[in-house]
């Protein structure tokens, strides 16, 4: 005769056994899934850096050809930009000199105040990236899709308007010139 107590050990142990067997199979299936994920993020932002690089090759493409189809509007906005950054950049020499009217409205910076202002973004960046709650690529991939579709027609009117403009300035100058 069998006893009670052996009976419930061999069920205890079936039991461990089956549970054990459950449990792996499950792990397994996680770790399936998990790869399956990882294969489909690898392939997505494999995708977004491609479309990314495309799109931004084909800009290069239209700004080198309005360029050279421009050289002169060109050079002028590159020389009016680099302007505006030397003096926004360039040290003032000489102090003794009555304020310009940007120092009468622009406030004192000093160079703790960007250190501060440098310090505030950082952390502002590290906390957003640590609480992303979803993942940066489809973003990156929407962002990607919405350059892509926009239209530029309005931005190489401004061009040629402006172009147009520049040339027929200096077609005047050099007709009081010449």
């Amino acid at each position: 005769m069998v006893s009670p107590a052996k009976e419930v050990g061999s069920a205890a142990r079936s039991a461990q056994n089956s549970a054990e067997a459950t449990l792996t199979e499950l792990r397994d299936a996680v770790s399936a899934i998990a790869k399956e994920v990882a294969d489909i993020a690898e392939r997505r932002t494999r995708a977004a850096r491609q479309s990314a690089a495309e799109t931004a090759e084909v800009g290069a493409v239209e700004l080198r050809r309005a360029i050279r189809r421009q050289p002169v509007l060109a050079m002028a906005v590159a020389a009016a930009a680099g302007a505006a950054l030397a003096l926004l950049i360039a040290p003032r020499s000489h102090r003794s000199s009555p304020a310009p009217r940007w120092d009468r409205w622009a406030p004192n910076l000093t160079r703790a105040d960007l250190y501060d202002l440098a310090d505030t973004i950082q952390r502002s960046v590290s906390r957003a990236a640590n609480s992303a709650a979803a993942p940066i690529t489809p973003a990156f991939e929407r962002m990607v899709d919405a350059m892509s579709r926009a239209d530029t027609s309005a931005v190489n009117s401004i061009i040629e308007k402006a172009s147009t403009w520049f040339q027929k300035a200096q077609e005047k100058a050099k007709q009081k010139m010449g």
